[in-house]
């Protein structure tokens, strides 16, 4: 999918520009139209977003009607505006000539501020000009990012709204939460002296754990000590999103979940299933809630379990090798 954030023939109401300030007939708004017919009667782009631009009508001869080509061939309506010239009668004049449609900032050396958009409420977004970034104190800044009629790309619901968008042009969605979530790759080694252990001490707990990890799965390969066989190792492969994943302990299926907390610091995993010993059949309930500690070199799972063996409330400490 194209975007014109700009417009084609962007600031068309002005004169510094070939193509801009022509009015009547045969004008700038004729040239306009001309263009989206095409691409879209003779190329037949059927993808594409048409968003109308002019500067302020700060003469007479630049008011907007003079170069509108009509609701048929616009989608978004645009203004700039460089030296906070907010003035409430441009937008009042957009937005009775949008009929409805969306109005935008397609450029801007300053962005509105809270009390504009108090009474300027329709402008979906702003684009702040190349290098005019700085142009606006960080307090100021500050103020914007404490304001709810403003989404920042950190923003969940920003993030949540791009995903159609994202999609149509081919692209992953973006995950949720900008928040760095923890990174659990790497080999770890099971810390007897650090771990906060119970009466059945290090039974059935993995010695080794080989982690790989990416944004959206988890692979955990543990091996576990037998005393009187050979060392058990299972490997698990754990969606990050909630999804339900199986695997398997004792030749019976179990059900696995994982997924973040709600700071993306600690991923809480929960696994269930119904273990057979002969004609007993047993249920498992265990929960892992794994944190990193002292830089990344410290693996923490807090786990609560009631299985064949009992409840236990543990907490193994894992050194990254």
């Amino acid at each position: 999918m194209f975007l014109f954030f700009g417009g084609p023939y962007h600031e068309m109401n002005g004169d510094w520009f070939w193509w801009g300030g022509r009015r009547g007939k045969k004008g700038t708004a004729a040239l306009y139209r001309q263009l989206y017919d095409r691409f879209v009667n003779y190329h037949k782009l059927n993808n594409l977003i048409w968003v109308w631009s002019v500067d302020r009508p700060i003469k007479p001869e630049r008011e907007f009607s003079y170069y509108y080509p009509g609701n048929k061939y616009v989608d978004v309506l645009s203004l700039d505006v460089y030296g906070r010239d907010f003035n409430q009668a441009y937008y009042d004049s957009l937005v009775q000539l949008s009929n409805g449609k969306v109005i935008a900032l397609a450029e801007v050396g300053n962005p509105p501020t809270s009390d504009i958009l108090k009474s300027q409420p329709l402008w979906a977004y702003y684009i702040t000009w190349a290098g005019m970034v700085r142009n606006t104190l960080e307090k100021q800044y500050d103020k914007l990012v404490n304001d709810s009629r403003v989404l920042w790309l950190d923003d969940s619901v920003y993030r949540k709204i791009l995903t159609p968008y994202r999609l149509a042009c081919g692209l992953s969605p973006l995950p949720l939460s900008l928040k760095s979530k923890p990174d659990f790759s790497g080999v770890w080694s099971f810390d007897e002296d650090k771990s906060n252990l119970d009466n059945m001490g290090a039974s059935n707990l993995p010695s080794l754990l080989n982690i790989t990890q990416n944004e959206d799965s988890i692979t955990v390969q543990k091996t576990i000590i037998e005393e009187y066989t050979d060392n058990r190792i299972t490997v698990d492969h754990l969606a990050l999103d909630g999804t339900e994943t199986k695997s398997e302990i004792f030749n019976s299926p179990v059900i696995n979940n994982a997924n973040w907390n709600s700071n993306s610091d600690t991923l809480v995993i929960v696994s269930n299933a119904s273990l057979k010993f002969g004609d007993r059949t047993v249920q498992m309930n265990i929960e892992e809630q794994w944190s990193l500690r002292d830089d990344g070199k410290i693996l923490s799972i807090f786990q609560t379990s009631n299985a064949f063996w009992g409840k236990r409330k543990i907490i193994m400490i894992f050194d990254k090798r």
